[in-house]
């Protein structure tokens, strides 16, 4: 695999939930769309391997004692685990991206679901 290589037109798509603080009962989900292009592959690995670090970093300091100085420790990669938003919201979303009420997109779903069994 050759690190250098250059990504030319690819996005990636993810929906998320924000809310304007903590407390607020009010939220608003967006798409976000990440473009990659012109971006070496090496970049976008770095930036994966970043998060991996700093939990890493950060569960080590209770070990801290049995740390060896210059020592290799070998971390298997885990896809990460699907984010979830909040059910209402997605709801919400989904039924105003399709132009329908939220009652209507639930029953629109239930109809699916019950085709499955």
């Amino acid at each position: 695999m050759n690190m250098n290589e250059q990504i030319v037109n690819v996005t990636l798509t993810k929906v998320c939930s924000i809310k304007a603080d903590g407390d607020s009962d009010e939220s608003k989900t967006i798409t976000l769309r990440v473009t990659f292009n012109g971006v070496k592959l090496q970049d976008v690995f770095d930036k994966a391997m970043s998060s991996t670090v700093i939990a890493y970093q950060t569960g080590a300091r209770k070990h801290f004692d049995v740390l060896v100085d210059k020592s290799t420790v070998t971390i298997p990669f885990k896809a990460p685990g699907r984010t979830t938003i909040d059910p209402i919201a997605y709801v919400l979303a989904e039924s105003a991206r399709l132009g329908m009420e939220p009652g209507a997109y639930l029953d629109m779903k239930k109809a699916e679901l019950e085709k499955l069994t």
